[in-house]
């Protein structure tokens, strides 16, 4: 959050910061839109003067690779430099809370619940496929960590590139130019541990062109890591033909099994702060969930989390059953948990990387999904260091946000099944 914070002080701060990238993404947007003629003849004269070549057939996958571990590189030490990977004043920062659980794992502790910078039981909200990248990190200090959840967040780079059906270097482009991406993963550790749920999807998408069932496995077992990532690899899996019982079934097995086998070990000190501290948090959503809690309309309750799980399970079902393409399905089921989320911070907006894919509508959804969350988060952050509670304007913000993910459900909903004809087999790219 230190990004959050710093671009916050001041409120020109915030107003460049949100401007800067929703200009971005709106030049990307009418670079590839037929209304913007004018804008992609320019860009291709500043190509052809640049490279010789007016087609921007340079922009390539290893040069966008490059370009995304730079950026990780370039904000991470800086980060780095500026002493905000240590202690805070509020206990442990997010690269120490991963390094120590890391830790915690390979020396026989508990690493789901930590003591580091003098506080203790420190909740660490990440399962095994996640300590298991902290401990393997931590062999070579803070910097493993960095380097090995670097290699998480660039690695969205290359499987964007493969995943998607048509237009792959305009999306792809559009996603490292985004608020989705960028100051999300490239500027905080914790973001890019969040970003295994996209990651998680996308490769299990690229697996699935391979073979379902050890794709199911593979997205199984990374779920573990972030369980959201468990609801669009089982979803996506409808579209494995005769063997989606079996694809579904091993995705759903294989997290079982692990996670039964990490509670075996560690008892509740993993499944409460991995599982049922999540179901319980509260009073910082960005959606309809920040008024209604804001206000003391709902809290946390286990009426509350049964009805998010009823709504999850039917939307997976629906979506596993009638969606016409694995990769609409995966969208549908991670715009929905965007949805459902009660405890919705910025960061968790990198789920939504693999709806980029989808076509140049559901990239504009995502551009004003972006600004508007960006501006509110940096507003309520800021809101409740100063008031302890968000100013009103939030509460405006969270309702439009809302309004914008239920469109951009009901756009992908209409898309992936509201067309007649049969689901399209794995690996098939519909007509968009």
């Amino acid at each position: 959050m230190t990004l959050a914070q710093n671009a916050f002080d001041t409120p020109a701060a915030l107003a460049a910061f949100v401007l800067v990238f929703s200009a971005i993404g709106l030049l990307l947007l009418a670079y590839e839109s037929p209304r913007f003629p004018g804008w992609r003849d320019r860009l291709r004269r500043w190509s052809a003067r640049l490279t010789g070549r007016t087609d921007l057939g340079w922009v390539d996958v290893p040069l966008l690779t490059v370009l995304a571990a730079a950026s990780f590189a370039a904000a991470t030490l800086t980060t780095w430099a500026l002493g905000e990977y240590g202690c805070t004043s509020g206990g442990p920062s997010d690269l120490t809370t991963l390094v120590t659980s890391g830790r915690a794992f390979l020396t026989g502790g508990n690493p789901f619940t930590i003591t580091a910078c003098g506080v203790s039981t420190n909740p660490v909200p990440a399962g095994l496929a996640s300590v298991l990248i902290d401990a393997l990190g931590s062999l070579a200090g803070p910097a493993g960590v960095l380097v090995l959840w670097g290699a998480v967040s660039v690695a969205l780079v290359p499987l964007l590139w493969s995943v998607a059906p048509d237009g792959r270097a305009r999306a792809t482009v559009f996603v490292l130019g985004s608020f989705l991406y960028l100051p999300i993963v490239a500027v905080q550790v914790d973001g890019a541990s969040l970003a295994l749920v996209p990651f998680s999807v996308l490769l299990v998408l690229y697996l699935a062109r391979r073979g379902w069932p050890r794709a199911g496995a593979v997205g199984g077992f990374l779920a573990t890591g972030r369980f959201p990532a468990l609801f669009p690899v089982v979803a996506s899996s409808g579209r494995a033909g005769a063997r989606r019982w079996l694809a579904g079934g091993l995705a759903l097995g294989v997290f079982a099994a692990v996670t039964l086998a990490t509670a075996g070990v560690y008892g509740r000190r993993f499944t409460e702060p991995v599982f049922f501290a999540q179901f319980s948090r509260s009073h910082f959503a960005l959606n309809y969930w920040g008024l209604l809690q804001g206000t003391g309309w709902v809290q946390p309750s286990g009426l509350v989390t049964v009805l998010q799980a009823s709504l999850t399970v039917v939307l997976v079902a629906v979506c596993w059953a009638k969606a016409r393409t694995d990769l609409g399905a995966a969208a549908l089921v991670l715009t929905g948990t965007i949805l459902l989320t009660q405890f919705l911070s910025f960061t968790e907006l990198v789920f939504l990387v693999p709806v980029a894919l989808l076509g140049r509508r559901a990239r504009w959804w995502l551009w004003a999904i972006g600004t508007v969350a960006s501006t509110n988060y940096l507003l309520a952050l800021r809101s409740l260091v100063d008031l302890g509670r968000p100013f009103l304007l939030s509460y405006g913000l969270d309702l439009l946000l809302t309004a914008l993910v239920l469109g951009l459900l009901g756009d992908l909903f209409r898309g992936e099944m509201g067309r007649s004809g049969s689901p399209v087999p794995v690996g098939s790219t519909p007509a968009r």
